[in-house]
């Protein structure tokens, strides 16, 4: 990569958990510094967000594919089949309001532990979104002998300052220089997640971690970054993306546009709301329709 504004970057190590790091700014912060500062200070000063049952299906998915080994440590799969269908045998019309069931019950919370609880139907439903996955051989090549989980912390060196950064691949492949990013979503087609990415700012995480790699590397050569986009419902179809020159482009000019926002507003110690994108002092924006809502009014006086 060529940057005016970025001249290095020094990885730096770390203690404690990567996501409890306060001085340091990733992919998921510049996401909401690019609404507004204010924002993004929201953003940190709130406790953590409420695991919603999307998010906690898409971390199972994603530790099911990229690292199987750690899946059974971490999660507990919840399958009542056996003792339900043996007190329906029983004449029991509701088995899990019976004592039976709920000594069963107390029993498997002890196996369980601290691990995290899926339901087998989930669990079935990952293990066949992997089965189609990678019953493509690109797919199989894209996530196999990589990293998965590769955590890069350090401090970006700029015209203006450092900056301390962090971001989180879910899969290197170092020999290849590819960087592999799992999505699930309800639509993986062209045109469903070009929307997508635009959406979610994909852009500026693939711009992001491939500059961050390049600059760790050294070398050069450059990294190609891959999204693989996999529908949530059958028949679990996927689509492979390579992001474009255009593509990480525009994510490493808005990257750096939101680095020297994020240094203007550390520096100066405050965050502002969405006037700091206005070019008026005053803060007034002109409101103009968008083209689809100009358009003719007819009307016809029928005589009935």
């Amino acid at each position: 990569m060529e940057s005016e504004y970025i001249k290095g970057f020094t990885p730096v190590k770390v203690e404690g958990d990567y996501y409890s790091l306060p001085e340091f700014i990733s992919y998921s912060g510049l996401k909401n510094l690019k609404k507004s500062p204010a924002h993004y200070r929201q953003y940190k000063d709130e406790p953590a967000e409420v695991e919603t049952d999307a998010m906690a299906f898409g971390s199972a998915y994603h530790m099911f594919i990229l690292e199987p080994e750690k899946f059974e440590q971490t999660y507990y799969i919840f399958d009542d089949d056996a003792i339900y269908q043996t007190l329906i045998g029983e004449g029991f019309k509701s088995p899990r309001s019976t004592k039976q069931y709920k000594e069963w019950q107390e029993s498997e919370m002890r196996i369980i532990g601290d691990r995290k609880v899926i339901e087998k139907d989930e669990y079935k439903k990952i293990q066949d979104m992997k089965d189609r996955l990678m019953s493509h051989y690109y797919c199989r090549a894209l996530l196999s002998k990589g990293q998965a989980e590769y955590s890069i912390t350090g401090t970006l060196q700029t015209t203006e300052g450092d900056i301390n950064i962090k971001a989180k691949p879910d899969y290197v492949k170092s020999d290849k220089r590819f960087i592999i990013d799992l999505k699930t979503t309800f639509d993986a087609s062209v045109d469903g997640f070009t929307r997508a990415a635009a959406d979610g700012d994909y852009h500026i995480q693939a711009a992001l971690y491939s500059d961050l790699m390049d600059m760790i590397t050294g070398d050069g050569r450059g990294w190609t970054f891959f999204f693989i986009a996999q529908e949530k419902k059958k028949p679990y179809a996927f689509n492979i993306f390579e992001a474009s020159p255009q593509f990480i482009g525009q994510g490493r000019y808005e990257y750096e546009q939101l680095l020297k926002l994020y240094k203007m507003c550390i520096d100066s110690n405050k965050w502002p709301g969405y006037q700091v994108f206005c070019e008026w002092k005053s803060g007034n924006i002109e409101l103009n329709l968008p083209k689809w809502a100009i358009k003719e009014l007819t009307f016809y006086n029928h005589k009935i």
